[in-house]
C-alpha cells in the first residue's frame, strides 16, 4: 500500500512505529533501519549517503497538548501558504547552541546560498490532540529570525523563528522520502518540490501562485481566537448559505472569511461586518491578498496573480473592478475594508 501524507488529513501517532495501527511513526519508517524519533517538535529522518538528512518533520502542539509550558506559539496558516515555525531554545539551552536549531538554520543556510539539492524538505504536523497529528504542508525554507521573550525571572530568552512557505502539493508521498533516506533519490517528490530545486520557484499553497522572490506582503489569520457555532450559522443564514464571489451553496465548501483577521483584531472575531461567506479555494486566495474588495465593493486583484486555472480566472481574474452584491441583510463596513487594504502593496 503507497502511504502519503494529505494536507488537512489526520493521523494515529501512537508514540511507536511497532504499532501496526500507527500512521505517523509506522509510515515513516517503512521499510527503513530507523525513522523520525518521538522526542520533541524537532526531528531528522537521517540518510544513508549523507550526513545531510533526508527529511525535517515538524510538529507544532496545539495549545494545552504539550506536558511543558512552552511560551513560544507557532503561526500556522495553511490556508495562505505560510508557517512561522519557532525553534528549540529555553534558558539551558541556547537558540545558537541548540543542536535541533542547526538543524533547521542549515537548511535555511544552504538555500540562501542556492543549494537546494543539499534542503532537506520540511514536512509539518500539528497536533490537535494526543495521539493525533494533522499534517499542515510540505514546506520550503523562507527567512528566519531571532526574537526573544521574558521568562518569569525576567530573563530575556533568544530564540530563532523559522518562516517557511507552504509547497502547492496536497499530497506527499512517503515512498519519496524513503528513497531520498536510502539512495537521495527525488524521482517521486511531487513536482513543486522539483521545480523549486531546479529553479528556485515556490508555488505557493492553495493557489500555486510563484512567489515573489523580492516579497510581497503576506497576509494571514490563525484560528486562536474562535468564533461561536450561533454566530457562524447566523453569518451562513445573512448570507443565504451562499458564496459571495461564486454564488456556490455546497455547505461543506463554505467557509466564515474575515475581513479583518482574527489573529490580528480578536475583538472583531463576532463583528458581523468583519464577515463573509466565501468558498473553500476563494477564502485562501483572499487571505493570501490574491484579491481584495475594496471600499466601494469592488473586486481588486493582485498584479502578480496569473492563474492558470480557467474557475479562478473567470471568478476573480475577469472579473477585476467588478462591484459584489451583498443578500439585504449582509454587509461589510466599508473602514474595515480600507484598513484591511492599507497592507497591500499593490493596491
Amino acid at each position: 500500500m503507497q502511504h502519503a501524507f494529505r494536507v488537512g488529513q489526520q493521523y494515529r501517532d501512537t508514540g511507536s512505529y511497532r504499532n501496526p495501527d500507527d500512521q505517523f511513526l509506522r509510515w515513516i519508517r517503512g521499510s527503513l533501519d530507523s525513522g523520525i524519533k518521538n522526542t520533541g517538535g524537532i526531528r531528522d529522518l537521517g540518510a544513508d549517503r549523507s550526513e545531510i538528512p533526508a527529511a525535517l518533520v515538524l510538529i507544532s502542539n496545539d495549545s494545552g497538548i504539550s506536558q511543558h509550558d512552552d511560551p513560544w506559539e507557532d503561526t500556522l496558516a495553511v490556508n495562505a501558504g505560510y508557517i512561522s515555525y519557532w525553534g528549540d531554545a529555553k534558558a539551558d539551552n541556547p537558540y545558537d547552541d541548540s543542536p535541533n536549531n542547526q538543524k533547521i538554520k542549515s537548511a535555511f543556510d544552504r538555500a540562501a546560498a542556492g543549494q537546494r539539492e543539499e534542503v532537506p524538505p520540511v514536512l509539518v504536523f500539528r497536533k490537535p490532540e494526543s495521539g493525533v497529528v494533522e499534517f499542515c504542508g510540505l514546506c520550503v525554507p523562507d527567512r528566519f529570525e531571532v526574537c526573544s521573550y521574558q521568562d518569569d525571572t525576567g530573563t530575556q530568552i533568544p530564540n530563532y523563528l523559522f518562516h517557511f512557505s507552504v509547497l502547492n502539493t496536497q499530497s506527499v508521498p512517503v515512498a519519496w522520502l524513503h528513497d531520498r533516506a536510502q539512495m537521495n533519490d527525488n524521482d517521486r517528490a511531487p513536482a513543486v518540490w522539483q521545480r523549486w530545486v531546479e529553479t528556485g520557484d515556490v508555488a505557493q499553497w492553495p493557489t500555486g501562485e510563484i512567489l515573489e522572490q523580492s516579497g510581497r506582503v503576506r497576509r494571514y489569520e490563525t484560528t486562536e481566537t474562535g468564533v461561536s457555532d450561533a454566530f457562524r450559522a447566523d453569518t451562513f443564514d445573512r448570507y443565504g448559505h451562499a458564496c459571495t464571489m461564486t454564488g456556490i451553496e455546497e455547505a461543506d465548501l463554505l467557509d466564515l472569511a474575515h475581513v479583518l483577521p482574527r489573529s490580528q483584531r480578536p475583538e472583531l472575531a463576532e463583528h458581523p461586518e468583519n464577515v463573509l461567506v466565501l468558498n473553500a479555494l476563494h477564502h485562501r486566495a483572499f487571505d493570501a491578498a490574491l484579491f481584495t474588495i475594496d471600499s466601494n465593493y469592488r473586486i481588486q486583484t493582485s498584479p502578480s496573480f496569473d492563474p492558470a486555472h480557467p474557475f479562478l480566472r473567470e471568478t476573480i481574474l475577469d472579473r477585476d473592478g467588478d462591484q459584489l452584491s451583498f443578500p439585504p441583510d449582509a454587509q461589510i463596513r466599508a473602514s474595515f475594508l480600507e484598513d484591511l487594504n492599507t497592507g497591500l502593496s499593490w493596491l
